[in-house]
């Protein structure tokens, strides 16, 4: 019997293909994570060459004001660069309430690339502006190209203020007679305000008591009031201003005349004729 031993060779041969086969696998993984790498940063390649378009970013600080009617109010309106836009920008405001308008300073501004700019815009408002919350927009345009719509917020508060007047006849009465009334006009604002009417008229005609005990009649229709006929508005200051002191002629202040009737007018001897004035006006 052949003793000698068994040959190993044939396994010695098979570890040749099976390094043959691992190699082959390495080879054949690679290009695959060499190609996804490649679209990854073709991907990111792309996104980085997007292009922003051109145009004008606007805010609006504060964004709400509350006034009283006829007040203004500031607000500041800020208009920025984005995507390389240049060019001067010029604001629009819509949305004001009746009698309300806006301006700005400086009226246009010009942006260079990516900068901001800024420019305050001021809200008037009328007296007769209604009293109520509005919300508006602004924006900023250049040519053709046309900004955001920058919400804001305006309040008007109604707005009431009072004047004191009053009044006195220098002199006597007689039929025939007239005499002026240099009316004073009180403002205890810290405005001044606009007197846009003025009014007189006879609330009672005090008799003396020996024309009531003697039945002697005198009443409001035995004079007649002239009204005021000078230019509105009166322009008044704080503090008391008379109708000789704002400039007013004499011959425009109201007027009382006794007339001269063919009744007995001796109950009017004496008596004391009470007014009351009426006016209205603006807070300026």
């Amino acid at each position: 019997m052949d003793r000698r031993p068994e040959r190993t060779a044939p396994f010695h041969r098979v570890g040749i293909p099976l390094r043959a086969l691992l190699l082959a696998l390495l080879v054949a993984v690679v290009p695959v994570a060499a190609l996804a790498a490649s679209n990854a940063q073709g991907n990111s390649a792309q996104g980085s060459t997007a292009k922003v378009t051109k145009g004008i970013t606007v805010a609006l600080t504060p964004s709400s004001r509350t006034v009283d009617q006829g007040q203004s109010a500031s607000f500041t309106v800020s208009a920025t660069s984005t995507g390389g836009f240049t060019g001067p920008v010029t604001f629009a405001v819509s949305g004001l309430p009746e009698g309300a308008t806006a301006s700005a300073a400086p009226a246009s501004l010009v942006l260079a690339s990516g900068s901001t700019a800024q420019a305050t815009l001021t809200v008037s408002t009328a007296t007769t502006t209604p009293a109520t919350k509005t919300d508006f927009t602004v924006t900023g345009t250049s040519g053709s190209t046309l900004s955001n719509a920058a919400p804001g917020q305006l309040q008007v508060l109604e707005v009431k203020r009072t004047f004191g007047l009053s009044g006195s006849v220098t002199g006597l009465l007689a039929p025939g007679v007239s005499r002026s009334l240099n009316l004073q006009i009180s403002n205890p604002q810290n405005k001044s305000i606009a007197v846009t009417n003025l009014s007189v008229a006879i609330s009672q005609v005090v008799r003396t008591p020996a024309a009531v005990a003697a039945k002697l009649a005198c009443s409001a229709a035995d004079y007649r009031i002239t009204q005021y006929s000078g230019a509105y508005p009166l322009t008044v200051e704080p503090g008391t201003r008379s109708l000789s002191a704002l400039g007013v002629h004499e011959g425009n202040w109201p007027q009382i005349k006794m007339l001269d009737t063919p009744q007995l007018q001796d109950g009017c001897k004496g008596a004391t004729v009470q007014f009351t004035f009426t006016g209205t006006g603006e807070a300026n």
